[in-house]
């Protein structure tokens, strides 16, 4: 049984909760005004800041791991309603994101400094990281939607930000904009969740979800759960949201590292787990459906991609949307809670498989597979780092990967067995893929690099890596296997779990990942056609399918994309010819009747007011020279006006 994924209404009192993203946040405000004068010590504010959030949230762990939770807010709108607060919140689903987030963040920051060393904008890189994880911690720790939605809009900003740090090239600035307007479809979903959601009371607040299917209708749940999963699948990059994920390429390795392993694309993971309490069985078919469309999708593709950090962001949707399929089996038996242990591993060995690639491309200034090979012996470090990774991440038994991704095989088979041996060969897929990355990068003899030249990283690189190495090794068994039992799970809320190894589940994970291994030994590495010849030329067309990612760009480019730029030409056209000749036509006539009301003013106005100025002035200069002051001349006056009167009165 699990616990409801809802924050609870009553917690401790923990006023450090503001310094987790605090320190990040403050970190960003030094470099963002003071970094140029720093220097190369900006880069060690921001791997403070993020190692002092990942020690205040470790400190959080005896409290969360004894049951309890922690939580602090403070007024917001009390002139509107005296009991609405905004706070942070910290329970066990959220206590996993902070670990992840913060101590994932400290390392990538760190081997950030090697790797970003020439960069001209070196402490604006270390601005915008810090900014990065200061926003995705607010996002973890919101105990409402509002915070939340707050975190999550400078998530997608921050990542623009991150994907387009080298603007100069018109990929990266592309690749920026592609992600910021592709997520925003998703972001769209999540407000009018969020605005539904407010029309009821408390239904903002994530402790009262639990208790929501009481007053809101089994077909409103739905409509919002699909909503919240809509934003969900924007920043998780599901099918059919998921095109802008490979193109974030462009971005520096570290934020590569930094979105598929910790903040951006996690987010929608945990804002699914966190309010899985709103989704309904029809909806949870929905995440089911995609989960797993996205996971079989990617996978594929990743099979015949040839950039190395395609290859990864391919394997990221995939590992995505096994997640996703394990938040659709339901909660009933804590498939959350299995989607959040495999998010910790992920965690682990793809932030390491992404370093080891940034390893190869600084050393080697490629990443065509073409051009790629035999580097084992001039880098061995990150060639046996990349190799451990590559079996987590297959699932060999007993790393990491292989924990988390048997837990879900489980549960798909308590499900329905279909589920299981679709995800089973999903995980044949994610074996393949991956070492056929690691032999084509690694084996085999030199390729058109200059092998030479090739070297290992510094220091300030590989032990980053080592550390995400030992955690890719050991993580899975210490929080997750019966052996310890289920540590991880418990936090996450599930008290009751298989105890013991389920061998058959173990025996056919195992085979699934040696099938892997062995065909991406020979048909990835060797390039031996293994299909019979009747079926190659089926197995050709398939091929085509998935290296042009089926298609989904050009459909996009072709229905979309196209016919708005279409669209807005003719807008532009109507503006200019319609809106804007309406326009100028009104000024001119306006203009034109200013002109003549000018004339017409200067004309008669101004000559009749002229006119009647120069009469009272020529008759008051008239009666000016009557009143002279001389006695006789007035006499004068009265008697010829006393003779004229006379006269006319005779008359």
């Amino acid at each position: 049984m699990t616990h409801p994924a809802g924050l609870a209404s009553t917690a401790l009192v923990a006023p450090q909760l503001l310094l987790i993203p605090g320190l990040p946040l403050a970190a960003f405000t030094i470099l963002i005004f003071a970094g140029r004068r720093l220097g190369r010590m900006s880069a060690w504010v921001a791997v403070a800041a993020l190692a002092g959030a990942a020690g205040v949230s470790w400190g959080l762990s005896p409290t969360i791991w004894a049951g309890q939770q922690l939580a602090f807010s403070w007024p917001w709108l009390t002139a509107i309603d005296p009991r609405w607060a905004l706070g942070f919140a910290v329970d066990g689903l959220s206590w996993v994101m902070l670990a992840v987030v913060t101590s994932i963040g400290t390392l990538i920051a760190t081997y950030s400094i090697g790797y970003m060393r020439a960069d001209p904008r070196f402490s604006r890189f270390f601005a915008y990281l810090s900014l990065f994880c200061a926003s995705m911690l607010t996002l973890v720790l919101a105990d409402n939607f509002v915070l939340l939605y707050a975190g999550w809009e400078l998530v997608g900003l921050c990542s623009y930000l991150l994907i387009s740090f080298w603007f100069e090239k018109p990929s990266a600035a592309e690749a920026g904009r592609k992600a910021f307007i592709t997520t925003r479809i998703g972001d769209t979903g999540l407000l009018l969740a969020i605005l539904l959601l407010s029309l009821v009371p408390g239904g903002l607040q994530f402790s009262r979800l639990s208790g929501l299917h009481h007053i809101l209708p089994g077909a409103d749940r739905t409509l919002i759960s699909l909503l919240i999963f809509l934003g969900a699948a924007g920043k998780s990059a599901q099918v059919p949201l998921h095109v802008w994920l490979p193109d974030a390429m462009e971005g520096p390795a570290p934020v590569s590292a930094l979105i598929h392993a910790a903040t951006m694309v996690a987010a929608g993971i945990y804002l699914v787990a966190r309010t899985l309490p709103l989704f309904t069985p029809q909806s949870l078919h929905v995440v089911l459906t995609v989960g797993l469309l996205t996971h079989l999708l990617a996978g594929t593709i990743a099979l015949t991609q040839t950039d190395v950090k395609r290859v990864l962001a391919y394997s990221t949707i995939s590992q995505l949307g096994l997640m996703t399929s394990a938040l659709g089996l339901g909660s009933l038996r804590g498939a959350s809670a299995l989607a959040m242990f495999h998010l910790v591993t992920h965690a682990c060995f793809k932030a390491l498989l992404f370093l080891a690639a940034g390893s190869v491309i600084h050393a080697t200034h490629e990443q065509d597979l073409s051009r790629l090979g035999g580097l084992r012996r001039a880098m061995p470090w990150t060639a046996a780092l990349f190799l451990l990774a590559s079996l987590a991440m297959s699932g060999v038994f007993p790393l990491s990967g292989f924990w988390s991704k048997d837990a879900i095989l489980l549960e798909a088979w308590h499900v329905h067995e279909a589920l299981f041996w679709l995800l089973l060969g999903g995980a044949a897929i994610t074996a393949a893929y991956i070492f056929r990355l690691y032999l084509r990068c690694f084996e085999g003899p030199a390729a058109a690099h200059d092998a030479s030249h090739a070297h290992e990283s510094p220091f300030i690189m590989v032990a980053p890596m080592a550390v995400l190495g030992v955690a890719a090794a050991v993580i899975g068994w210490l929080a997750g296997s019966p052996g310890t039992h289920h540590p991880l799970l418990h936090v996450l809320g599930v008290t009751e779990r298989h105890e013991g190894l389920d061998i058959p589940v173990l025996v056919l994970s195992t085979l699934a990942a040696c099938s892997g291994i062995g065909l991406a030994w020979v048909a990835g590495f060797h390039r031996r056609n293994v299909l019979p010849a009747p079926l190659r030329p089926l197995g050709h067309r398939l091929y085509a399918l998935a290296a042009n990612k089926y298609y989904v760009d050009e459909f996009y480019a072709r229905w979309i994309v196209q016919p708005f730029l279409a669209a807005a030409e003719r807008l532009a056209v109507f503006d200019q010819r319609v809106i804007d000749a309406t326009v100028d036509g009104v000024g001119r006539l306006g203009t034109t009747i200013g002109e003549l009301k000018e004339r017409f003013d200067r004309l008669v106005v101004d000559r009749l007011v002229n006119a009647a100025a120069e009469t009272a002035r020529g008759l008051g200069m008239f009666l000016r020279r009557l009143q002279t002051g001389i006695v006789h001349q007035y006499l004068l006056v009265v008697v010829v006006a006393v003779v004229v009167l006379s006269l006319a009165l005779r008359r």
